[in-house]
């Protein structure tokens, strides 16, 4: 397994969604798991002891160019 990959066994009565929310503190990150999970079919509900790959997301700050050009923004 790739270092950036971890697994998760579901419990049962979750969703894409839920584990998003509970993995990454956004369900809108629930594309991140189902992409990382090609092999597992797309549950509404997932029942018990289902394995996920959960991939690591690293978070990246960008900053805008009046972040950059403004010294207080700094």
């Amino acid at each position: 397994m790739p270092d950036n990959i971890r697994q998760y066994t579901t419990i049962g009565g979750e969703r894409w969604d839920s584990i998003a929310t509970a993995r990454y503190g956004d369900p809108f990150k629930m594309g991140d798991l189902i992409a990382a999970n090609p092999d597992i079919p797309f549950y509404d509900v997932f029942p018990q002891g289902v394995i996920v790959n959960v991939p690591i997301i690293e978070k990246v700050e960008v900053k805008t160019s009046l972040e950059q050009s403004v010294p207080w923004k700094q």
